[in-house]
């Protein structure tokens, strides 16, 4: 009768290991892990070239993007926002909705112009965009838009 108990024990213990061995392993495989990471593109356009520098921190389900740049066509033209959004994520395909889009009092680029070469969620508050971020092994994160691959984001150290 001991020794029974003793098995029934062992295995309970063994199967409460086991489930917080894979409870472990699910929430490393879905948990949004922080990272930062910073950009430079130009964006070539029939009428524009748009030069961006954009600068990512991912915060588990929230994050904030720095987004400065400038229209080649507009000489002075400046680009200077900051945009806080929510995160949802289902394996590497990541939902972006803006909360807030900021514009700080050195932009001088409408909205109405931006519109036409950035998306919406880069312009607007309450707009979404789907982005796939694929992390490479330097650490390093490629960007892609529909099934374009847009722009490596170079990692930065979280601080």
């Amino acid at each position: 009768m001991t020794r029974h108990r003793q098995m029934l024990s062992l295995l309970a213990l063994l199967f409460i290991a086991a489930a917080v061995v894979l409870g472990y392993f699910l929430w490393q495989r879905y948990a949004i892990k922080p990272f930062s990471c910073q950009a430079n593109l130009v964006q070539h356009h029939k009428d524009e070239k748009v030069s961006l520098w954009l600068n990512y921190r991912f915060d588990g389900k929230s994050g904030t993007l720095s987004m400065n740049g400038r229209l080649q066509s507009e000489p002075g033209s400046i680009i200077d926002r900051k945009i806080s959004f929510r995160v949802a994520r289902k394996d590497n395909v990541w939902l972006l909705t803006s909360e807030n889009n900021l514009t700080f009092p050195g932009d001088n680029v409408a909205d109405r112009l931006l519109e036409k070469y950035e998306p919406q969620f880069f312009v607007y508050s309450g707009k979404s965009i789907y982005i796939r971020i694929n992390e490479q092994q330097n650490d390093n994160y490629i960007f892609t838009l529909g099934t374009l691959p847009t722009y490596v984001c170079r990692s930065t150290k979280n601080e």
